[in-house]
């Protein structure tokens, strides 16, 4: 009889425990940037990041301040939190014969080999590139859309 109470009370504690263990892996959730009227739904490849990895990144939506996408546009990928974990990955929307105007829709590949802290940002950023500046900034610092997603 305590043999089988031992058995049984061993065996609820493994279940137990066994059930407190997450299986899952969370999805990351994008939402808008502070201050910018536009943003976009991103799907992102692995999810969440793993370093190092190719990182596949799928950003669509449409602008509706009516500001419109030109040849300058580019995609700005940054992670990290206060000070990014890698140099940005900047990709353009479009290209001089093909802009897509008020919509956007853009997939970029890259490697992301940094080791990533425990808690960081992704913000990913639409705007037109001043190529004369080595910081790869935006004219007139102007963002056209974005969206930010906290890992915790």
């Amino acid at each position: 009889m305590t043999r089988n109470f031992i058995f049984v009370f061993i065996l609820l504690a493994t279940l137990t425990i066994i059930n407190a263990i997450p299986l899952h892996k969370r999805a990351t959730s994008f939402g808008p940037c502070p201050n910018v009227q536009d943003t976009f739904t991103v799907t992102m490849s692995p999810d969440p990041l793993i370093s190092p990895h190719l990182t596949t990144i799928t950003i669509a939506g449409e602008e509706t301040s009516g500001r419109i996408i030109n040849p300058l546009a580019s995609l700005v990928i940054t992670i990290g939190d206060v000070v990014p974990v890698q140099p940005p990955s900047v990709s353009p929307v479009c290209n001089s014969t093909d802009c897509p105007g008020s919509k956007v829709a853009q997939t970029v590949t890259f490697l992301l080999n940094a080791t990533l802290p425990p808690s960081y940002q992704i913000v990913l950023s639409v705007g037109n590139i001043n190529t004369s500046s080595p910081q790869m900034e935006f004219i007139n610092d102007e963002i056209l859309a974005c969206a930010l997603a906290t890992v915790p």
